[in-house]
């Protein structure tokens, strides 16, 4: 059986259905992978995890000079910008790792026909300050971070798997490191609901071998 190989990362979703419209129709069998992004939104994390899809190896070369072909012939396409306001403009250009690469040169080519640009030294610094949010982490969403409390209490292994992962769930962040998601209060609140689903489970475990 042949081995899935990485065709590519995608972070914008329209690039990742015209690839995936490209395979189809040429009958390439391929597989999407977004671990990370699924989990995370599940327990109200939101990221900037990339859409990763791989194809088999046998198939690897057709399927590479396909998408290569079709991102020879949008380059010479410029996106139209010119129906974003300037602030839509500059939040683009502020933070490039959460566009694709041709919203930002054509918000970049759009503020300068307006007669406007973004500094590069506040580029970096959003850059940083999103870094130092990574790495401080954010606070869940309160109601389901209490309704997997009330999971754990009751001996619920998604509770308990609920407790772990808020306790040591990671992303990768702006800069590629991973990060613990979630703040300081929030990891030690999610080892406590760890523990706590943990001996509830046990609790009910050794109550049902004691009756049966």
């Amino acid at each position: 059986m042949s081995n899935w190989i990485v065709l590519g990362e995608y972070l914008d979703k329209d690039a990742l259905v015209k690839t995936e419209a490209i395979l189809s129709g040429n009958q390439i069998q391929y597989q999407i992978q977004t671990p990370e992004s699924h989990l995370n939104s599940a327990f109200g994390q939101g990221t900037s995890q990339p859409f990763i899809i791989e194809v088999q190896e046998d198939q690897y070369e057709v399927a590479r000079q396909l998408v290569f072909s079709y991102d020879n012939e949008s380059a010479t396409q410029e996106v139209s910008m010119s129906d974003y306001s300037v602030e839509e403009l500059k939040e683009m250009v502020l933070n490039p790792d959460d566009w694709h690469p041709d919203f930002v040169s054509g918000a970049k080519k759009e503020l300068s026909k307006r007669g406007t640009e973004v500094d590069e030294a506040d580029v970096k610094k959003t850059r940083d300050d999103k870094i130092s949010q990574d790495k401080a982490g954010t606070e869940p969403k309160k109601a389901l971070f209490y309704v997997m409390w009330l999971l754990a209490l009751a001996g619920g292994y998604i509770g308990l798997i609920a407790g772990y992962y808020y306790w040591q769930g990671k992303a990768r962040g702006t800069d590629g490191n991973r990060y613990y998601m979630y703040t300081k209060k929030y990891r030690t609140l999610g080892s406590y609901m760890f523990l706590s689903g943990l001996i509830s489970f046990l609790i009910q475990v050794i109550y049902f071998l004691r009756i049966y």
